[in-house]
């Protein structure tokens, strides 16, 4: 074949306007892979409440939040008014609660919120405050006698400790309680229980808040002494000359012990058996004693209550219970007592109000006075202690 001039010069004219259309489509594509790309757009998908509390007083309570079950607690001081609860609530950046926690203060029951995380995902979340009662106190206690009839306990808050006078006859193994504690406190053991009140036991009470408090419930007897206010024949009473009991307007029956020449030591005596055992108890001496004189530095013409124990046990282990003597001056009541451990096997006491007297002083017809005189067992020092300050002659 044979290519004339003019189909060489179209034949070169197509092949470079070809070249020059691919060159462009080449630089076409390079400009658009340099061409930079738009950035991918990550949304925060958190929608958990971070953190739930509120400052009363410039104290915060800060909730416990449970992440399993989208629950949150807080516990605010008895009392607080959950209609008026402002919290303060942290969520995710660029998260929304709804309600606003500002526009919900109602906090009586629970409250939900709806925690909207930025991708638009939700998560709910309820709400309970509870301000619960933190009263754990015992209002009221009694038990029955042998009789059905109530003895009402005295409740020292202070020690935490409450006494019952109880009836020698009354069985304290098996003892039907009753009493009274605030509304939603727990107690155990709990009312109309049977006790065994032969020792001091423990009752226990918790507030709804979960706060406990021990009681310590003892029993004591009643007075031991027999005919103790005199009623003016001394019935249950030993006297030595130059004593006696006589009547008071005021004050009711009076012992007396007067110190005449040629009596040492004048005395007033009883001699009580214990009800039952008794064996490292507490008994508690008291009264109310007077002198119309004093000698001072000396221990003549103190009025005293002294006590010794009876029981199977050695010489060596006889105890003489004194100390409880009067110590004010002349013709001022004092009240006197002392609490002296029992020994083992113990089964009773010998009783004596004297005048106190030493060698050498003169017996001037001086004449002590003793009212208002006990003889009561106690579980403990302490109980005895209650007793002296509290009950007696209250």
């Amino acid at each position: 074949m044979k290519l004339t001039l003019k189909n060489i010069y179209h034949i070169t004219l197509c092949t470079s306007l070809f070249l020059g259309f691919m060159s462009c489509e080449l630089e076409d594509t390079v400009e658009e892979e340099k061409a930079p790309s738009e950035p991918e757009v990550i949304l925060n998908t958190e929608n958990s409440i971070m953190s739930f509390l509120v400052v009363l007083n410039d104290v915060e309570y800060k909730a416990e939040i449970d992440t399993l079950n989208n629950s949150i607690l807080l516990i605010l001081p008895f009392g607080t008014d959950l209609t008026s609860i402002l919290p303060n609530v942290i969520v995710p950046e660029n998260a929304t609660i709804s309600p606003n926690p500002s526009s919900v203060q109602n906090y009586e029951e629970g409250v939900i919120f709806t925690i909207t995380a930025e991708d638009g995902s939700t998560k709910e979340y309820e709400v309970t405050i509870i301000a619960p009662s933190d009263e754990n106190n015992i209002i009221d206690l009694t038990i029955e006698n042998e009789l059905s009839q109530s003895i009402r306990g005295f409740i020292d808050e202070e020690s935490k400790s409450i006494l019952f006078e109880v009836p020698n006859t009354l069985d304290l193994t098996a003892v039907k309680v009753s009493f009274t504690v605030p509304d939603m406190a727990i107690s155990e053991p709990e009312s109309d229980s049977v006790i065994d009140l032969s020792s001091t036991t423990t009752f226990s009470i918790t507030a709804e808040n979960g706060d406990v408090l021990e009681y310590t419930v003892s029993a004591y007897t009643e007075n031991l002494l027999t005919n103790p206010n005199g009623d003016n024949n001394g019935s249950g009473w030993t006297f030595s000359p130059n004593t006696g009991v006589e009547t008071n307007s005021e004050y009711g029956n009076i012992f007396y012990v007067t110190a005449n020449d040629g009596d040492f030591s004048p005395h007033i005596n009883q001699t009580i058996n214990f009800p039952r055992d008794y064996s490292d108890k507490y008994v508690l001496f008291i009264g109310n004693l007077t002198t119309e004189k004093v000698i001072e530095d000396s221990i003549t013409r103190h009025s005293y209550l002294w006590a010794n124990q009876i029981g199977d046990f050695s010489p060596d282990d006889w105890i003489y219970m004194q100390g409880m003597i009067h110590s004010v001056g002349a013709n001022e009541w004092e009240v006197v007592s002392g609490a002296h451990k029992l020994l083992p096997n113990v089964t009773g006491t010998y009783f004596k109000i004297a005048q106190g007297l030493r060698n050498g002083d003169p017996y001037d017809g001086t004449t002590c006075k003793f009212r208002d005189l006990e003889v009561r067992l106690f579980e403990s020092a302490e109980d005895a202690a209650i007793y002296v300050s509290q009950i007696y002659n209250q």
